[in-house]
């Protein structure tokens, strides 16, 4: 089902053509470089209820902590933030790349992790680099596996079994357009998404929606939005914004319209 959004900015700003005010507070690197940050919300009368998961195997285990619960549809039921979903930028239609800052050149981290700690993998969402690897943990008592799908030519996945207290390391992952599902075969209810970029410009949102991207080129470039339910505004294309160097620009509200 695919769900659109609307954009709300919560500022005396006028949104004349740009979805962004630039603010008084100093972003990171300064000089030609600049920040943005926001916030994604469900738009709605009431927050959706969390939907509870049958699980129907390794009973003891997965239901050592309580309840298991969807993850693809998490709201904050104090502020309607929506968690998990992907945000970045990217550069206008025709354009270069682009800029790098040069702090963030290489990934600070050559390794990023997923974990199945309880029947669920820990993160939900996560982005990565292109050049990084991705490493499959199982911090439980029992079996996993791990079976990663992606766009079937840069990244057309693998299946391996992870044993318990033991992990895996992909290292083949590509930057695409393309998102990677990773699922877990033996308890099926397991999901994660990960998203592979080549450029530092990207963030997931936490508990309350909240997002931020630093040390980005000052300038015009588009934002782009996708959560597991849909893309945001402008779709793939995403919508453009500027960026004022040193300065970090609030976006506001960012609302998912609920399926119809």
């Amino acid at each position: 089902m695919r769900v659109y959004v609307s954009i709300a900015v919560a500022s005396v700003c006028a949104v004349l053509g740009l979805l962004l005010c630039g603010d008084s507070t100093s972003a990171q690197g300064g000089g030609n470089w600049g920040a943005v940050k926001g916030r994604i919300v469900y738009d709605g009368d009431s927050v959706p209820e969390t939907k509870e998961i049958t699980v129907d195997k390794d009973q003891n285990h997965c239901l050592s902590k309580g309840k298991l619960y969807s993850e693809e549809l998490v709201v904050n039921k104090e502020n309607k933030g929506v968690r998990y979903t992907f945000v970045w930028l990217a550069p206008g239609k025709g354009e270069p790349p682009l800029q790098i800052h040069p702090n963030l050149q290489k990934p600070k981290q050559i390794n990023v992790e997923i974990d199945q700690p309880c029947c669920q993998f820990v993160p939900h969402a996560l982005g990565m680099r292109d050049g990084q690897i991705l490493i499959a943990k199982n911090s439980a008592p029992i079996a996993h596996n791990v079976h990663w799908t992606g766009h079937p030519i840069k990244n057309p996945g693998g299946n391996q079994i992870v044993p318990a207290g033991q992990q895996i390391a992909i290292n083949n992952l590509q930057a695409d357009r393309f998102p990677v599902k990773v699922n877990c075969d033996i308890h099926g209810w397991m999901t994660a998404w990960v998203r592979v970029f080549d450029h530092p410009y990207f963030a997931v949102t936490d508990e309350n929606g909240k997002f931020e991207i630093k040390q980005a080129p000052a300038g015009k470039c588009r934002l782009i939005i996708w959560h597991e339910s849909g893309w945001g505004p402008g779709m793939k294309d995403g919508q453009p914004i500027a960026i004022e160097a040193g300065k970090t620009g609030e976006l506001g509200e960012i609302k998912f319209k609920p399926p119809q």
